[in-house]
């Protein structure tokens, strides 16, 4: 946010001058107070219009409060002033990107670049937006190079930390999210990365202080609740939603070929063999629904056996995802539980291939489902697996594992049969399975 402006004017007598306005409606914005900050800035372009700085910072006023159009228009007005101002295509470019325009957000930080090649905020900006695009390589470069001109860049470390720990590099990773503390000490991002780090590895001990300092600095910071819940032995209901929202949103972009490949993952085709062994040959469900459909996996083995089929899910860069792919007729992006109970349309076939691990308690989902079940319809789901003498647990991983009965008496109490039971390995974590269980259930027909 500039501090001074130039090309002030003298105040007439009885009139507080440009500076003086333009010092209050910065000390206004910082101080969060947006509607008084918004008034001087106005008043300021009354005497200087079209000045460049006081519609820049009121650009990144109206970014705070999420009016992108009208910081967009600011930054364009801004840029008839003064076309080379990086700093004002940098600060567009962060608008598109919270707008979710990224082509436009992409195309605003290279012409920062093309005007200050050793911008180090447009080099991290661009490098992690390329990165979140899959475009990992490049994304890493640009952010190399940020660090090369700035080293002691908090944000850019903890990107390329991340980068690093996706590449399964976890020692750099480490090092670069201590290194951004060490600069930043109260740095959210890294603080969260280095405990999931920590969390990995075991170290409880280590994690929960991390954790515990986030939630100081954050209270009510969602993603931190649900570990340290899941650290220190408490069972909720529920992950929280936005925890399953940002965690699918950042993990979209390399989904399927870190599920299926890494975590060698087969629970769609091990699902859809069960439920076609129980199928009449030649029969095809009328409509499906896949709960939590994430990019699809799910959807490619059991498209093929329904005529109409839909999917559901909370996060949006996994929806555009399984949009892409072509295979759903109809998507969503809403919570289970509320459309289950609000939905107006029935359906054949459920299909919620890991998702209840993010569901400890499945009481309510199914009532839901039973309530937009047709006669028949049948329910293919996986859980990970806890001992017996509990109905569901929340594990270190954050995810949640349910009991086999746990799941037999929500079948019997909620009418669905179990047509078809069978063990299997979820997912390969630290070189060993997650011990899980494959269901097939159906709802009654009506008699008579």
């Amino acid at each position: 946010m500039a501090g001074t402006i130039d090309g002030q004017e003298e105040g007439r007598s009885g009139e507080t001058d440009p500076q003086t306005l333009f010092f209050e409606a910065v000390q206004l914005h910082q101080n969060k107070r947006y509607g008084e900050a918004e008034d001087r800035y106005f008043q300021l372009l009354q005497h200087l219009p079209g000045h460049p700085r006081v519609l820049g910072n009121l650009a990144l006023l109206y970014r705070e409060l999420r009016r992108f159009e009208e910081a967009i228009q600011c930054c364009r007005q801004a840029l008839q002033e003064t076309p080379d101002d990086p700093l004002l295509h940098l600060n567009l470019g962060a608008v598109h990107e919270e707008q979710g325009n990224i082509p436009a957000a992409i195309s605003s930080y290279r012409k920062a670049l093309e005007l200050e090649p050793a911008n180090a905020k447009a080099l991290n900006n661009l490098g992690k937006i390329l990165h979140r695009q899959g475009q990992v390589s490049e994304g890493e470069h640009y952010i190399r190079q940020a660090l090369q001109f700035e080293p002691e860049y908090p944000l850019a470390l903890n990107n390329l930390g991340v980068i690093c720990s996706e590449q399964g590099n976890n020692g750099e990773a480490m090092d670069c999210f201590r290194m951004a503390l060490s600069f930043e000490p109260d740095h959210v991002g890294a603080l969260y990365n280095l405990a999931g780090m920590y969390n990995c590895q075991g170290k409880t001990e280590e994690t929960i202080p991390l954790l515990q300092k986030i939630l100081g600095l954050e209270p009510g910071h969602t993603l931190a609740e649900h570990m340290l819940a899941a650290l220190t032995g408490e069972t909720t209901e529920a992950a929280p939603r936005p925890y399953v929202e940002e965690t699918f949103d950042a993990y979209a972009w390399r989904f399927d070929r870190h599920l299926t490949g890494s975590l060698q993952y087969a629970v769609p085709k091990a699902l859809g063999e069960m439920v076609a062994a129980l199928l009449p040959q030649g029969r095809t469900f009328a409509c499906s629904l896949d709960l939590g459909c994430g990019t699809g996996l799910a959807g490619e083995v059991f498209r093929p056996m329904s005529r109409e089929l839909h999917g559901l899910d909370v996060s949006a860069k996994m929806l555009a995802k399984a949009e892409g792919k072509g295979l759903y007729d109809l998507l969503e992006r809403e919570d289970i539980e509320l459309f289950i109970t609000a939905c107006h349309r029935t359906y054949d076939l459920f299909i919620a291939t890991d998702v209840f691990i993010y569901i400890g308690r499945l009481d309510r989902i199914f009532v839901g489902l039973g309530r937009c079940a047709v006669p028949g319809a049948m329910l293919a789901f996986s859980v990970e697996r806890c001992s017996e003498e509990q109905d569901y647990c929340l594990r270190p991983s954050g995810r949640y594992a349910q009991s086999q009965a746990y799941i037999e008496r929500l079948a019997r109490e909620n009418g669905w049969e179990i047509l078809s039971h069978r063990q299997h390995g979820i997912r390969r974590e630290e070189g060993q399975w997650i011990d899980g269980d494959l269901f097939v259930l159906q709802y009654p027909f009506v008699e008579g």
